[in-house]
Parts: structure tokens; sequence; C-alpha cells
């Protein structure tokens, strides 16, 4: 059992990382003028990370079978959120970095495969003055409304899974029902990121006169994102410790 608590908390944390760190993409596309690539290698990444979905509800979906408890139960789904919410943090602050080790894949891409250019780039220094930077994370940066939208989007897509799964196991005896509402949870964020947030982002990188609205997008939307994920983690601390 604790095996498989692992593997669910790292498929999934490893999945939200992996997505995270995806939107350095679209940076790189925008300060190196190759737009079109960088959201096509976000897509593929993004793609690619959802295979972690292939150990992690089998896992999730046996640990309810086998009856965990429901505090054992919240406390993975505090440690996977947690992780989500390292990964955010540290790419709002490294945001730079990543984005300079994507305009790398770029380079090595006119040459080699998708693959094959993200692994020549973890051996490259990406820190090549040819290579365009950005600016560093500030609040200053971000919009209130945009990220309190990312905020509210993300709540959904981050949780579906899991709060699925808690109610089936709360209501053990319609479970299987109950574990397919994980497309009705992800609906609601999934339609605010791609009627919203998503084409806000695109119509602003795509904006050659603003040098400062695109960033400003990118922030709130990661910003958003890690509020997100702070928030459950506060729900569930303030209930494992208070009210289990």
């Amino acid at each position: 059992m604790i095996l498989l608590m692992l593997i669910t908390i790292i498929s999934y944390g490893s999945m939200h990382a992996i997505e995270i760190t995806s939107f350095g993409t679209r940076v790189a596309g925008r300060v190196s003028n190759r737009v079109a690539l960088g959201t096509t290698l976000q897509q593929t990444i993004y793609t690619s990370s959802r295979f972690l979905l292939i150990p992690f509800l089998p896992t999730l979906g046996y640990l309810v079978e086998s009856g965990i408890n429901l505090n054992t139960y919240l406390l993975i789904v505090a440690i996977s959120i947690g992780i989500g919410f390292l990964a955010s943090i540290f790419m709002i602050l490294r945001l730079n970095n990543f984005q300079l080790f994507y305009q790398g894949v770029f380079e090595n891409y006119s040459t080699n495969t998708i693959p094959i250019a993200i692994l020549k780039s973890f051996f490259q220094n990406n820190k090549k003055s040819k290579l365009q930077n950005c600016n560093k994370f500030s609040l200053e940066k971000t919009v209130f409304k945009k990220t309190f939208v990312s905020f509210l989007a993300y709540l959904f897509l981050i949780t579906g899974f899991f709060i699925a799964f808690l109610l089936a196991i709360i209501f053990p005896e319609n479970r299987l029902t109950l574990s397919q509402f994980t497309a009705t949870f992800h609906g609601f964020g999934a339609v605010i990121f791609a009627f919203y947030l998503d084409p806000m982002l695109s119509r602003s990188i795509d904006n050659r006169l603003d040098d400062h609205a695109w960033l400003q997008n990118v922030y709130s939307i990661l910003l958003g994102r890690a509020a997100s994920y702070l928030a459950v983690i506060v729900f569930l601390v303030i209930y494992l410790l208070f009210y289990s």
C-alpha cells in the first residue's frame, strides 16, 4: 500500500511539474520570435505529461477500492498538491532559466527531433549571448483579475481527480458512478482556460507592439495556479489538524 501511495504521489506531482515547465516554451517562443514553435512544443510537452495518468489513475482507484481511510487519502492529496505548489513557485522564480533552456531546444530542433533536441539541451550551456532573456517576476508584473481567473480555473483542474475519488470514498455504494465525475470537475476549469486564459495569453504574445502585457499574463496565470495549490493545501491541513 505504501508503494502504491508513493506511485500516486510521484506520478501526480511529476505530471504537474512537467506541465508547469511547458509554460517556458511560450515565453521562449515570444522572446525568440518563434511563437508557433513555442506553442507547438508546449502542446507536445503537455500531451507527454498525460502519460503519467497511466500509473496515477489505476493506483489511486485501487487505493479507493481497497478501503483506504479518509485521513490517509487526504494526506496523499495534500502531499501531491504540495509538489505541484513547489513546482509552480520554482517556475515563477526561474522562468527565465526555463525559457533559455527551451530556446536551446529550438536551436537543436532545427537538425534533430524534439526528444533528441530536449536531451541535447540538458548538456549545453543555455546562457549564450545569442539567447534572449525575459524579465524576472514581481507582483507589479501581475494583474489581479487575471490571477483570480487563473486561480479559479486551476482550482477545478488540479482537484478534479481527487474530488471524484473522494466522493467515492464517502459514498462507497456509488463509487463507480462518482469516480466518473472527474470530467465534470475538470470541465469547469478547462472551459475557463480554453475560452479566456489561453486566448488572452496567445493574443498578447502575438502583439509585437506591446512588450509588457504578454509577460504580465504569463506571470498572472502562473501565480493564480500557485495560489490554487496553496489554497487546497491550507484547507486540507486545517481539516486534518482540527476536524479529522
